[in-house]
């Protein structure tokens, strides 16, 4: 079996054809614990990251001085690749808590476990308060102890509720700035660049004399940062969670297990990016490299390959179907029919459904043209999924679960739009064919045909113009050119039976 760290090469010249079920067999769940409290800690932290939508109570009570650290956060079955452990943080100089945290995450950080069981993350959450002092036992966690504690599994601090850290900047700054006659756009660059200049003056400065020296350099462990909004405003809540799973999926980089990162790319439903990524990478065990060309590995049907490869894409994008539409029969050959032009439809067909002893159109191409063939099928795989995922997911309220109608709409989407030339062509364009020195180069092209077609049907960048509200002309406010002009469709608010048409 071929080892699916996604950062080596594998040793075997002849990669085998695993079962999907075996994808994330040893690491099937991402297990994280997190620090904080009720009032730094809300249930949007674990819904739009990971999509699932928990009662506020149940959140709050995971964070509670007599909660058991060893009981899992109640998912309600909601995502099936995440198992989510919960204390308070070391802010109440609470003793008792504080040992209690320690030996949990000695325990399950412990090399002779399975990787299977250990924490594979802890992310540490505090408010954005620029009042809130460090605690004796955060100073002692941070400054001291957290490299004997925790000393493989990563650590970020999560800086909650930032969007009032900024509406405090706002006040002290935007509304003279606006009396000025400063744009909207423009005092919104200068308030963020002032907001994250304030921050590292103010918080930041703080937790960096605990665990920076002089140079910048971390004094022990290093820890990754990410602020995240409390859900007030739309646009800075979905940045900030979007950056808090960057964040997290940068940190795993401490694992040497490839599995790590996979399975977090699986839980998380933040961003179809991250699972695209991972999905290409999956793909590019299905080729080999050996003689400096990409060409599809022997002993290894298309036939095969195809259906293989989508169920384990499905399990990475991990969506909430609760219908199993996913599953249905004779979808993933919709899915290669919506992408390809009919003339080309006798060859996804032997593609599909015959084996190379069978087949008759594909052995009169080239292994050239065969390889890019079936990349270009794995690509109309992972477009099809991403674009369905980037449907559902961040943000969405209620979170979006998959159905017979989202399907449709994404395979139609598909077919009469312009990114499916966008991915075919950049696909067969790449040079990746005759001079391919790593499997990697496999994967990148993959996840930027991927791109290039999503850029093709939303160039102002994912989702735009999908969430226009229209609104009576008594509620339409003021709005300078320049904000007109900044900012993407999705952004605007129009009086009845006005269109923008955005300038490419």
């Amino acid at each position: 079996m071929t080892t699916l760290d996604v950062t080596q090469e594998p040793r075997s010249p002849m990669p085998v054809l695993t079962s999907p079920d075996q994808l994330l067999a040893p690491c099937p769940k991402f297990r994280i614990l997190v620090l904080g409290n009720p009032e730094s800690t809300k249930q949007e932290l674990f819904s739009k990251v990971f999509g699932v939508d928990l009662e506020k109570r149940l959140v709050s009570e995971g964070f509670t001085d007599d909660h058991n650290i060893e009981e899992e956060l109640n998912l309600e079955g909601q995502n099936d690749r995440l198992t989510i452990y919960t204390s308070p943080n070391f802010g109440s100089d609470n003793e008792d808590i504080y040992r209690r945290v320690c030996n949990f995450i000695s325990s399950r950080d412990d090399e002779s476990r399975p990787l299977r069981e250990r924490i594979h993350c802890i992310w540490y959450c505090v408010a954005s308060e620029e009042e809130r002092p460090i605690s004796r036992l955060e100073a002692r966690f941070f400054g001291e102890d957290i490299a004997s504690v925790a000393p493989h599994v990563p650590v970020i601090m999560v800086f909650t509720k930032y969007d009032e850290f900024i509406s405090k900047v706002q006040l002290d700054w935007s509304k003279d700035a606006q009396e000025r006659g400063l744009s909207k756009v423009a005092v919104t660059h200068i308030l963020n660049d002032l907001t994250a200049k304030r921050f590292s003056k103010t918080i930041g400065k703080r937790w960096d004399e605990l665990m920076l020296d002089k140079s910048g350099r971390p004094k022990g462990k290093r820890v990754l940062r990410a602020c995240v909004a409390g859900g007030t405003d739309p646009d800075d809540d979905e940045s900030s969670f979007e950056a808090l799973a960057t964040t997290t999926l940068e940190s795993l980089r401490e694992w040497k297990e490839g599995y790590v990162r996979l399975v977090f790319a699986a839980a998380q439903r933040n961003s179809a990016t991250i699972s695209t990524k991972y999905c290409a990478k999956v793909a590019a065990d299905y080729f080999s490299v050996n003689t400096g060309h990409a060409r599809k590995a022997d002993g290894m049907d298309v036939s095969e390959i195809l259906p293989n490869f989508w169920a384990k894409a499905v399990n990475i994008f991990n969506m909430r179907d609760v219908s199993c539409v996913l599953s249905n029969p004779g979808l993933l050959e919709r899915v290669l029919f919506a992408t390809f032009e009919k003339d080309q439809r006798p060859l996804l067909e032997e593609s599909l459904h015959r084996s190379s002893t069978d087949q008759t159109i594909l052995l009169g191409l080239s292994p050239h043209e065969r390889a890019v063939l079936l990349t270009q099928e794995l690509a109309s795989i992972v477009m099809f999924l991403d674009k369905l995922a980037d449907m559902q997911w961040p943000q969405r309220d209620p979170f979006g679960t998959v159905t017979a109608y989202s399907i449709e709409s994404d395979l139609r989407a598909i077919a009469v739009g312009r990114g499916k030339r966008e991915l075919l062509e950049t696909i067969e364009g790449s040079t990746i064919f005759t001079t391919s020195p790593l499997k990697q180069a496999i994967a990148d092209l993959i996840t930027r045909a991927v791109e290039q077609a999503d850029k093709a049907v939303s160039p102002h960048g994912r989702g735009a113009g999908r969430a226009i509200v229209v609104v009576d002309d008594s509620e339409l406010q003021e709005m300078s050119l320049t904000y007109v002009n900044d900012k993407a469709p999705d952004d605007m608010v129009l009086p009845c039976g006005l269109t923008i048409l955005p300038l490419n």
